[in-house]
């Protein structure tokens, strides 16, 4: 809820400034340049504002520990993910038997040892209570009076039994999809990013030739650089704020396995209203990731840090055009239409990121599969006691856990950030980062910066090196490959 009052605040305000308004508490605003540092007649946001003010999302006051600034700033520029993005898993039958952090098995424990404690109570209590007398391991005596009725009990226990595993087999299905959407989601903006970072690097104009090779122009290459970078914190501030307990600070990083314990409640602290604090954007600056008129352009816009990721987006699309037109970047048909098309794809699917979480699963529903499987366990061990007896204990607790444990993982799929549920079903969303790190700022500025010159022929096997050269002798590589075909040092 908190994600969508944000939401809809800064799309107020963008709404506002469209029509020429000034936003809340704002005074109206000379000419900004995002290129300049024409910043000095734009009133600063303040850091804190009153409870319910339509600049909600500013951190509160950070609990600032030694290091806390630097670990914060490792989290926003790493390239490196040191854990999967999720609990993976090996297909081997004994493994998947041991584990038990993040599994149903460490669920529903609790429920599963009240359903059999309740089935040693009515062994008990049918002992005491019934005239006939039957071994402990014995079944019930279908004659006796108190048995006679428990087995009509039994008979409406069967019919729920059957509505339930229809109704939870579908509930199930849907919580999966809903987490496999999320899921694919969040890699549609990693591969709309990479999109853009590539339309970038292809686009750059290219320098002189320097030998076989040629480069990105002087322009060229400052576009791509200042782009890809900014495109980068987009993403990273996009998953700052975005509520989840497996960020790589909150969860302490916790690899896969059973050895580590998962940090209590209370000790989990989010890294986003931290890092986008003006002193988290502060080291920032001082890690060299943010300049200081950015900064300060991020501070004086109004907007509360949750959507500060916007206002990143928006500039890598007004830096691209500036790029066009003033030769940075190749103005060819159909090119900045692609690329702007890119920048809303990936407005719109960090936008759905929030829209899933809003509209996962209607109360009523949820409800209704919970009661069905409460209910249903609850009266098992009732129920079953006059067909089984005794045997009825551990029976219990297999129904407990099989029924429980798939709505207790449902609930955990319609979680995938883990603010309810178990976080070892959670989407890391550090490793997200890391590798977006990694694809925005290297991958394809990197590709592209040496682009070899065309051959003339193609690729040549070395035994016609000496045939090609002969036929051209002006190629400057010749000379070298003549040396490698015959071996002559």
């Amino acid at each position: 809820m908190h994600h969508m009052i944000s939401t809809f605040s800064a799309a107020a305000a963008l709404s506002s400034r469209a029509h020429g308004l000034a936003p809340p508490r704002a005074s109206p605003r000379a000419t900004v340049r995002l290129a300049s540092t024409l910043f000095d007649d734009v009133p600063v946001t303040p850091l804190y504002r009153a409870p319910g003010s339509a600049f909600q999302g500013m951190p509160s006051t950070p609990g600032w520990e030694s290091g806390r600034l630097d670990e914060l700033t490792d989290w926003a520029t790493s390239d490196r993910a040191n854990r999967p993005v999720m609990c993976e898993y090996r297909s081997e039958g004994g493994w998947l038997w041991s584990k038990w952090r993040g599994t149903v098995l460490q669920m529903v424990l609790v429920p599963v040892l009240a359903s059999m404690s309740l089935t040693v109570s009515t062994d008990i209590l049918a002992h005491a209570f019934s005239a006939a007398d039957w071994s402990l391991f014995g079944v019930p005596p279908a004659e006796d009076a108190l048995i006679s009725q428990l087995r009509g009990l039994a008979t409406l226990w069967e019919y729920q039994l059957t509505l339930t595993i229809f109704v939870l087999t579908f509930f199930t299905q849907q919580a999966y999809a809903h987490y496999r959407s999320v899921y694919f989601c969040a890699r549609a903006i990693q591969g709309r990013i990479n999109d853009v970072c590539l339309l970038l690097a292809v686009g750059a104009t290219r320098g002189e030739v320097e030998g076989a090779t040629s480069t990105y122009s002087d322009d060229g290459a400052a576009l791509v650089e200042l782009c890809a970078r900014l495109i980068r914190l987009c993403h990273t501030f996009f998953w700052a704020t975005t509520p989840t307990t497996s960020d790589g600070v909150g969860d302490g990083g916790l690899v896969d396995g059973d050895g580590p314990t998962d940090l209590e409640p209370s000790e989990r602290v989010q890294a986003g209203p931290e890092l986008l604090s003006p002193q988290g954007l502060r080291s920032l600056v001082a890690a060299g990731q943010l300049t200081a008129n950015e900064r300060t352009a991020l501070l004086k816009t109004g907007l509360p840090p949750s959507q500060y990721w916007c206002v990143l987006l928006e500039w890598v699309g007004q830096y691209a055009l500036e790029g066009v037109d003033h030769a940075a970047l190749r103005d060819s048909p159909g090119f900045e239409e692609r690329l702007l098309r890119e920048l809303t794809q990936i407005r719109a699917e960090m936008f759905s990121i929030g829209d899933f979480q809003a509209g996962r699963m209607p109360l009523a529903y949820v409800q209704l599969v919970q009661v069905l499987v409460d209910s249903l366990v609850i009266i098992a061990p009732v129920a079953l006691y006059a067909k089984l007896g005794a045997l009825s204990i551990p029976l219990c607790g297999l129904l407990t856990l099989f029924f429980k444990g798939l709505l207790e993982l449902s609930k955990s799929f319609l979680d995938p950030f883990g603010n309810e549920g178990f976080p070892g079903q959670n989407i890391r969303v550090d490793v997200l980062v890391s590798e977006l790190n990694f694809g925005a700022q290297s991958r394809w500025s990197a590709a592209g910066a040496v682009l070899p010159e065309r051959d003339r022929d193609g690729p040549r096997p070395l035994d016609t090196v000496l045939e090609y050269c002969s036929a051209w002798p002006d190629d400057p590589g010749c000379e070298a490959d003549a040396v490698a075909a015959t071996g002559d040092g």
